[in-house]
Parts: structure tokens; C-alpha cells; sequence
């Protein structure tokens, strides 16, 4: 099923560690999915990109309301107020608290590795 999505402007905290993500109103999931990274396809403009989506609060930063967020593989644009759409592939692991960036900079990989062995 494919969800619909204005890119909202975020803290940019993603890019800091090296991984910029776009930001998406979390409502769009509300009480679909549970809480975590999950792999995903990103529809923009004509093309479709594999992704790192993560709904949850960020717990490295102290805060408990909940996000919604996409770091989309192979792509460097930004695209603020422009829609796109995604697709939710496979759930990859739940939420995690993080002492440092670093550590969140790790898993983060991790992730990554793990989706784009889904894809094959």
C-alpha cells in the first residue's frame, strides 16, 4: 500500500551523522504500524528508491513525541513542500535509545546493510 506525504522541514539532525533523512507528518502511520525502522520504496518525481524508515520518538535526543522519517538511498536533494510517496516493505527491528550520535551512527548502518540485502 502506498502512502502519500508532504516533505516537512526537520532539525536536520540526520545530516550531522550522515545520513539526511525527509521528515513526514507521523499521522500518515498513526496506529498502522508499530513503532521502528522498517525498509521501504520512495516514489519521487519518475523514479523509485529503496529506504530507511524510521516512526518512533528520538530517544537519543530525550524526546518522546513520535516522528516519522525516511533516509532514502542514493539520493541528495532537498525537496521541502514537495509530496512523495512511500511503501512499507519489511519491518527490520524496534526502537532503540542511544548513548551517543556515534552509536546511533552505527546501528543506523547497520540497518542500512541489513535493507539493502532485502533488495536484493
Amino acid at each position: 500500500m502506498w502512502h502519500t506525504g508532504t516533505v516537512l522541514k526537520g532539525r536536520q539532525t540526520g545530516r550531522t551523522i550522515g545520513f539526511p533523512t525527509i521528515n513526514l507528518d507521523p499521522r500518515i502511520l498513526a496506529g498502522v504500524f508499530p513503532e521502528g525502522i522498517y525498509a521501504c520504496h520512495v516514489k519521487y518525481g519518475e523514479k523509485t528508491y529503496l529506504g530507511a524508515l524510521y516512526l518512533g520518538p528520538r530517544l537519543v535526543r530525550g524526546e518522546k513525541n513520535t516522528i516519522l522519517e525516511i533516509h532514502i538511498l542514493d539520493f541528495n536533494k532537498e525537496i521541502y513542500g514537495e509530496e512523495i510517496q512511500f511503501n512499507i516493505k519489511k519491518y527490520i527491528r524496534g526502537i532503540m535509545d542511544f548513548k551517543t550520535m556515534g552509536e546511533l551512527r552505527s546501528q543506523i548502518e547497520t540497518d542500512i546493510a541489513q535493507i539493502n540485502l532485502l533488495s536484493g
